[in-house]
């Protein structure tokens, strides 16, 4: 079986199993994958803010690049409310401020919150990806609204340390499938 609830388990755990020198190989894997993305065109990138501790893929090494090979593209950050679950989205600027929040997720506290209909390219964290291009998330949904809300034509890429299985049994309507997904081996693209 490969429900959501069975693979959202069993992929938290292949990653807390990584070794740190897996795990620092594999966030340089994915950095040398995303560099070879074609970036024409965009205007406005959205990432995730890792929580290291739960090995999450290192964005912060793809947020250095982006400010270090084009500037010009802006770059943005959500803010979780879990009363509503929607998200607020803050560009990366003078007036951000980060700090984590009670789920030990960093997020912006303070800066220019920005319309989702700004953003081009979404970089979106998962627990484990099908060969369709859904992804299992940690079960709010909250990427899954806010990639709902996104303008036609933005991107969405996940990033993953592991091959994709050939399906997620469970998925639904309301799952919105990735372009994209890279892992440490490879890019994955759907149709």
């Amino acid at each position: 079986m490969n429900s959501k609830q069975q693979l959202r388990k069993l992929y938290l755990s292949k990653r807390m199993e990584l070794s740190p020198e897996e795990y620092q190989s594999g966030n340089d894997k994915l950095l040398g994958h995303f560099e070879k993305i074609d970036l024409e065109g965009i205007k406005c990138i959205h990432l995730f803010l890792p929580m290291l501790e739960r090995r999450e893929p290192d964005t912060f090494l793809i947020i250095s690049w982006l400010k270090q090979n084009y500037p010009a593209i802006r770059l943005a950050f959500s803010k979780s409310d879990f009363a509503t679950t929607s998200m607020q989205h803050f560009l990366d600027d003078e007036h951000l401020e980060i700090d984590s929040n009670d789920f030990g997720i960093p997020e912006p506290i303070a800066g220019t919150i920005i319309d989702v209909t700004e953003i081009d390219m979404v970089i979106v964290p998962l627990l484990a990806f099908d060969k369709q291009g859904y992804r299992v998330g940690y079960g709010k949904g909250f990427y899954d609204r806010f990639m709902a809300q996104c303008k036609p034509g933005t991107q969405f890429i996940g990033l993953s340390f592991f091959e994709p299985v050939d399906t997620i049994e469970d998925s639904n309507e309301y799952d919105v499938r990735l372009h994209k997904c890279l892992t440490t081996q490879t890019l994955w693209a759907f149709s």
